[in-house]
């Protein structure tokens, strides 16, 4: 059997794709290793919402995640991370506002900003 293109799909997916592509370029600094901040992971998970409502499933998001290009660029608990993120987010269990509150609190495995 070949494969099956659903080009309305695509079309509904790609913009969503290019935002959550540019919010996770955010995280590719070179010279400098630095945390996720609260405003990063409250983009991953607004990106989350946006691609839940345009019809995406779940693993598809988590499997945006799970490339190649993020594991070389982030570290194992900063992916574990962003996978609580995309799940919490995806699944209505926390809103962005709550993401960065929790995140401000240090809570939910968050690291508490530097002041």
């Amino acid at each position: 059997m070949g494969k099956v293109k659903y080009p309305a799909m695509k079309r509904a997916i790609t913009p969503a794709m290019v935002l959550l592509v540019f919010v996770f370029q955010g995280f590719f600094v070179p010279e400098a290793r630095a945390a996720l901040d609260c405003a990063q992971l409250v983009a991953i998970a607004q990106s989350t919402l946006g691609l839940r409502d345009q019809g995406m499933s779940l693993s598809a998001v988590l499997a945006e995640v799970e490339t190649a290009e993020m594991r070389a660029n982030l570290n194992a608990q900063e992916i574990n991370l962003l996978r609580q993120i995309v799940r919490i987010s995806f699944t209505s269990e926390y809103s962005p506002r709550e993401v960065h509150e929790a995140c401000v609190a240090g809570s939910l495995g968050i690291p508490k900003p530097k002041p």
